[in-house]
């Protein structure tokens, strides 16, 4: 229609059709916007269902759980996550498109336990085959889903090689743990925290001879009853049983006494788990045999101080009763000699003074035996000896000849001992180097030195020196090497020396050369190391001076 001026007018009525600049007939503009509001909404669809896939794929790459998409016709991997590809352990193009049969799955085609066998897969614990060839332990769990009219297969594992490992490891402990308590020779019970018992060895079993079927119920009423019908006093262990169970932090032991005879051990302490008590461990140790001992040696020692008493007066007998004879013989010899020295011939005065020589000899061995019984015996007081001072002593005592120079270490330490003891040996070694002296210049020396935790002393001579077939016979009781009647010599003192050396855990030997000397050589203990020469009253130097006797 045209208007008044000849213009075409565009009637602009709702629902109508619009004309274009162009003539050509259009929507309404109201159906434009529906249109325009469609392909918006299909566009903004689309650009959030990339989206919600990216995020979706970034939660699955994200997850320490592998996941694959196989589909349910093919068996074909769709896809798969960034775990799955690190345990497989081949590039994630090498996975997709493969069939999982042979693959990363054990199972043989129409095989499938989801697709062919119609099996469920929830948390199983499964194999995954892995690129390199290795078998991978996994918790398995498969889900069928379908998309877009297909059905797919999504399966989720878990790698559990670690927790494999560590419970075959846990087996491993436990079986050797239970190999361990098996082969104790202790009878082992674990109770829990209300005294019901937990777990025992064959070794508990057999010790208290308890049935299998009174251990086999777990009864710990049936089987403590029944225990207590071998003890001799099950009231006293019962007590003992409540105390401990009363106090479940207090530790027991005793001893039992069953009616057979046996004596068993028994110690209890508290279970503990993560600081809380959680019950009580009990060991059972037959200790028959040793208690047996014990009683033994208790009436042993018991015997042997009884025996040591007799020692003692059989000593003072010996002292008093054995010495006044040989006084009373030597006495009359002596009269003898002064009242009728003068009448009597050569060989009657030779007589008397062998009779005299030998009641002297006599009484020297009285004197020697007497002194070996009272070693380790008879004990004094241990005191700090500076021996120094002591072996001077013990020179002056001896009085060497004028031709026998004794030369004494000057640095000798102080030790701890029994000074009475302690001379005896020094007496003996240096007397006796004096004694047997043969040489016109004799020369006697005593030196020390530091051996570990001893002190080694040495007791050298220049005299007639030892055969070697005679070095362990020297220290026996009563042997001599010279005839008694050229030195006048019991054979006690040696032994005397060794068992003194020997009591303060110490040794004692010899070594000669005929003709050369000897040198007898014995350890003590340094009881005292920090005790050396500067608690000592002699120089500290260590040059050697002599002692000379009392006529030089």
């Amino acid at each position: 229609m045209s208007d008044e001026t000849g213009c075409t007018q565009m009637c602009c009525c709702e629902g109508a059709a619009e004309a274009s600049s162009t003539g050509r007939l259009s929507a309404p503009r109201e159906d434009r916007g529906v249109a325009l509001k469609t392909a918006g909404s299909g566009m903004e669809e689309c650009v959030q269902g990339v989206e919600g896939e990216q995020r979706l794929r970034s939660v699955l790459d994200g997850v320490i759980t592998g996941v694959l998409v196989v589909d349910g016709q093919t068996h074909q991997i769709v896809d798969v996550n960034l775990r799955a590809v690190e345990m497989i352990g081949l590039p994630k193009e090498r996975i997709i498109g493969r069939v999982c049969h042979q693959f990363v799955c054990p199972a043989e085609e129409g095989t499938c336990p989801i697709g062919d066998l119609g099996q469920t897969v929830d948390r199983s614990e499964r194999v995954l085959l892995q690129g390199d060839g290795g078998r991978l332990p996994v918790l398995k769990s498969v889900v069928c889903a379908e998309w877009r009219g297909r059905q797919y297969l999504v399966e989720s594992f878990v790698d559990i090689s670690r927790f494999k490992r560590e419970h075959e490891e846990t087996q491993e402990s436990l079986s050797l743990l239970e190999t361990t308590l098996e082969s104790m020779a202790d009878g082992l019970l674990v109770v829990d925290g209300y005294g019901r018992i937990k777990k025992y060895n064959k070794q508990f079993q057999t010790l208290w001879r308890l049935p299998d079927d009174v251990l086999g119920d777990c009864d710990d009423d049936k089987a403590l009853a029944f225990a207590m019908t071998q003890l001799r006093d099950p009231e006293v262990f019962l007590a003992s049983v409540r105390d401990l169970y009363a106090h479940r932090e207090t530790e027991g032991h005793g001893l039992i006494e069953f009616r057979d005879g046996r004596i068993v051990e028994y110690d209890s302490k508290p279970h503990r788990m993560r600081d809380r008590i959680v019950g009580r461990v009990w060991n059972f140790r037959d200790v028959t045999v040793k208690h047996t001992a014990e009683r033994k040696q208790a009436e042993l020692l018991r015997r042997v101080a009884e025996i040591n008493e007799e020692l003692t007066h059989f000593a003072y007998i010996v002292s008093h009763d054995l010495k006044a004879p040989l006084r009373g013989i030597k006495l009359v010899a002596e009269w003898l000699c002064a009242d009728y020295g003068d009448k009597l011939g050569d060989d009657a005065k030779e007589q008397l003074g062998l009779l005299q020589s030998r009641v002297t000899r006599m009484h020297n061995l009285i004197d020697g035996v007497l002194q070996y019984s009272r070693v380790g015996r008879i004990k004094e007081d241990a005191v700090p000896v500076n021996l120094n001072e002591l072996i001077a002593a013990v020179v002056d005592s001896i009085a060497p000849p004028k031709h026998i120079c004794v030369t004494v270490q000057s640095d000798l330490p102080v030790i701890e001992g029994e000074r009475t003891r302690i001379m005896q040996v020094f007496q003996n070694l240096l007397g006796n180097a004096v004694k047997f002296m043969d040489k016109p210049a004799g020369q006697v020396r005593v030196s020390c030195v530091q051996d570990g935790d001893f002190w080694r002393f040495g007791v050298s001579d220049n005299g007639p020196g030892i055969e070697s077939k005679h070095f362990d016979r020297i220290f026996r009781l009563f042997q001599t090497l010279a005839p008694r009647d050229e030195f006048e010599s019991t054979g006690v003192g040696l032994a005397v020396v060794k068992k003194i050396v020997e009591m303060y855990g110490g040794r004692i030997w010899v070594e000669s050369e005929v003709g050369r000397g000897s040198t007898f050589f014995f350890t003590m203990p340094q009881r005292r190391p920090s005790q050396a020469c500067d608690e000592a009253t002699v120089p500290s130097s260590r040059n050697d001076s002599p002692v000379d006797s009392p006529t030089e």
